[in-house]
C-alpha cells in the first residue's frame, strides 16, 4: 500500500512492453526498487512478459486486460496511418478559429502524430489513477534509471501540496517522462478527465499534435486558465536544455535515456547544460575525454 510524507502517500507507476522491458524496462524497476522508498510502489503495466515479482514493491497489472478502452481505442485506429505516425498533416494557415489546408505537409518528427504508440502510456496513467489509493500518483518512463537514493521528503519537494500537477515545463511540448498527479484536487481529477476524453472520445483529431505530452498540455493549460496550480519541476531550465529531466532537480537521482540514447545505456555528457557532481555524471564526463 501506498505511504505518507505528512500524511500523504504516494505511488508511481509506468508501462512497458516485452522487447522494451528487456531492452531498459528491467534496469527501470531493478534500479527502482533499489533506490526508492520501500513505502512507495510500483504500479507496472506490462504487454507480453512475465512481471518480476516483487510483493508489497511491485503490483503488476496486464495493461490490455487492465483498460477495454484502451484495445478499443487501438482497435478504432490501428489502420489509420494519420493517428499512427506513418503521414503528417497538412500546413495549415490558421486564422482565429478558422484554418486553411496548404498543399505542403508539416516537416516536423512522425511521433507528433503517432496517438496510437503513445496511448498505451495514457491510458496507464487514467487506470492507475482510479485504482490507487494514493494523494499523489507519478508517471515515470520505463527508460529511466535511478543511481542515488530519494526519499519521501524529496518527492514531497518535488510535488507540492497545492499544486494540481507538477511537470517538467519545455516551451514546445512539456517532457512528460517524470509526472506527479496530486489525486486529492479537483481540479487534477478533472484535467484527467479531459485528458481521458481525448482518447475516449476521439478529441484529439482536433489538435495539431497526437502524442501525450502535447495532448496533456492541452488539458494543463486549461487548468491552469481555471485557477489550478502547476508546478514546473525543471524551474525553467527547459527553456535552455532540450534533455530537461536531468537538469532539473530530478537529475541528483536519475536519468532519462531518451530516443537513441536507449541503445548507448545512459545520456551524455553533453546533454549535461547545468553543473552535477554526483559520481553517475562524472562518469559519464570522464568517459567523454
Amino acid at each position: 500500500m501506498p505511504t505518507h510524507s505528512n500524511a500523504r502517500r504516494f505511488a508511481a507507476l509506468t508501462t512497458c512492453h516485452a522487447a522494451g522491458y528487456q531492452d531498459y524496462g528491467q534496469v527501470m524497476v531493478e534500479t527502482y526498487l533499489k533506490h526508492w522508498p520501500v513505502e512507495v510502489p510500483l504500479l507496472l503495466y506490462h504487454e507480453g512478459f512475465n512481471p518480476p515479482s516483487a510483493p508489497g514493491r511491485v503490483q503488476a497489472f496486464d495493461l490490455p486486460a487492465a483498460s477495454p478502452a484502451l484495445v478499443a481505442f487501438k482497435a478504432r485506429h490501428i489502420d489509420d496511418p494519420r493517428v499512427n505516425g506513418k503521414q503528417r498533416p497538412w500546413n495549415r494557415l490558421r486564422m482565429g478559429s478558422f484554418s486553411i489546408p496548404l498543399p505542403v505537409r508539416v516537416r516536423k518528427a512522425r511521433y507528433r502524430w503517432d496517438a496510437v504508440r503513445f496511448s498505451h502510456k495514457s491510458y496507464a496513467i487514467f487506470d492507475a489513477a482510479r485504482r490507487t489509493d494514493a494523494d499523489t500518483l507519478i508517471w515515470i518512463d520505463a527508460d529511466t534509471r535511478f543511481f542515488a537514493d530519494v526519499d519521501l521528503a524529496e518527492l514531497a519537494t518535488l510535488a507540492p501540496p497545492d499544486s494540481a500537477v507538477s511537470c517538467l515545463r519545455r516551451p514546445h511540448h512539456s517532457e512528460c517522462g517524470f509526472v506527479a498527479y496530486n489525486l486529492r484536487q479537483p481540479e487534477t481529477r478533472r484535467l484527467l478527465a479531459e485528458f481521458e476524453a481525448m482518447y475516449t472520445q476521439d478529441l484529439f483529431l482536433a489538435e495539431r499534435e497526437f502524442h501525450d505530452s502535447y495532448l496533456f498540455d492541452v488539458v494543463r493549460e486549461r487548468a491552469q486558465a481555471r485557477g489550478a496550480r502547476v508546478y514546473d519541476i525543471a524551474q525553467g531550465i527547459g527553456w535552455q536544455a532540450p534533455h530537461v529531466l536531468i537538469n532539473s532537480d530530478l537529475g541528483r537521482f536519475m536519468d532519462h535515456m531518451k530516443g537513441d540514447r536507449k541503445a548507448e545505456g545512459s545520456s551524455r555528457a553533453g546533454d549535461l547544460l547545468v553543473e552535477r557532481d554526483e559520481a553517475y555524471w562524472q562518469e559519464r564526463r570522464a568517459r567523454r575525454r
